[in-house]
């Protein structure tokens, strides 16, 4: 007489040779589904070097000024430092690149931000690559930074990144923020980057100094001390993660069959998802609960939904940082 094993493996009146074999295939397809390889490419942002801005402005007793800046908009908007482009000055730019020959117009925006920050706009018409901000809360003080930029005389003509944590996250009374990110002249107007790239925490500014006339910080002005202002775009991902793990809200930690797929919110180059736990009838090869990553870049909890039983799953995320 043959008996059925209990749980979800149940099948019925099977013998117990066939019931063996028949586990251990479903065992194997059930550990494959908890690999978290073999994955779709990464999907990333467009390079940030499309939107680091080399900047040269003529003032109006014909002094020639250097530095950088960020396309902000669509259209084609560079956020930079004043002192690069002050009101008197003619501005020109190119976008990736410290070339002299590449320079394209650029007409300054009739905005005053009250900072040492402006708004130019590249006089040629067309869909640019641009650059988010991000918010910042206080937990993300010390997290990890970006500055970049065209120091003067640049051998390469490309863009310069220097790494750094943020020694502030709450700006003082003139929008800036501290860093011990080293930066250089040409750099000022430059972007600085969440260290993922998913938005801009603000422009460089320069340094402050103390009595001897050492370096004491180097200055970052904020992005969001006047994002309202200038309509800068808020990042659509998370520019920095407060722990590892993802916390997934309650109706994105479980699936079962009959669900339709459920997005977990998190994007193949943000970090990793894998089953964590798997519960039901799985009573053929082709019952499934799964991890995977789709055409659009996240990942998702989905599963088969037969008349073969219920069955259901649960997923962890951690993000790379």
């Amino acid at each position: 007489m043959s008996t059925c094993v209990t749980g979800p493996f149940c099948q019925g009146t099977s013998s117990e040779s066939e019931k063996g074999a028949s586990v251990k295939e479903l065992f194997l397809a059930i550990l494959i589904l908890f690999v978290p390889g073999n994955v779709a490419p990464v999907f990333s942002a467009p390079p940030v070097e499309k939107t680091i801005v080399y900047i040269e402005c003529t003032t109006s007793d014909k002094t020639v000024l250097h530095g950088s800046g960020v396309v902000v908009s669509p259209q084609g908007h560079v956020l930079t430092a004043l002192h690069i482009a002050p009101d008197n000055a003619v501005c020109r730019g190119s976008i990736g690149v410290a070339d002299p020959q590449s320079l394209r117009n650029m007409v300054r925006q009739p905005i005053s931000t009250g900072v040492d920050a402006t708004l130019l706009r590249f006089s040629l018409p067309g869909a640019y690559d641009y650059a988010q901000f991000c918010p910042l809360e206080d937990w993300m003080v010390r997290k990890d930074i970006f500055v970049s930029g065209f120091p003067d005389n640049t051998g390469t003509g490309t863009p310069s990144f220097r790494r750094g944590v943020l020694a502030t996250v709450l700006p003082d009374s003139s929008g800036f923020l501290e860093s011990d990110a080293q930066t250089i002249r040409g750099m000022s107007g430059g972007p600085v980057f969440s260290k993922n790239f998913a938005g801009i925490i603000g422009i460089v500014a320069g340094a402050r100094f103390d009595g001897s006339g050492a370096v004491s910080s180097y200055e970052i002005l904020s992005a969001e001390f006047f994002a309202k202002l200038l309509g800068l775009t808020k990042s659509e991902i998370p520019c920095f993660h407060e722990t590892r793990e993802v916390t997934l809200p309650a109706e994105m930690q479980h699936w079962k069959a009959g669900d339709p797929p459920l997005n977990l919110g998190v994007r193949v180059d943000e970090g990793m998802c894998f089953l964590a736990s798997i519960w039901g009838q799985f009573t053929n090869t082709s019952d499934t609960v799964v991890v995977s990553a789709r055409e659009d870049g996240f990942y998702y909890l989905d599963g088969t939904s037969n008349a073969s039983g219920l069955r259901g799953g649960a997923a962890r995320c951690f993000w790379y940082d």
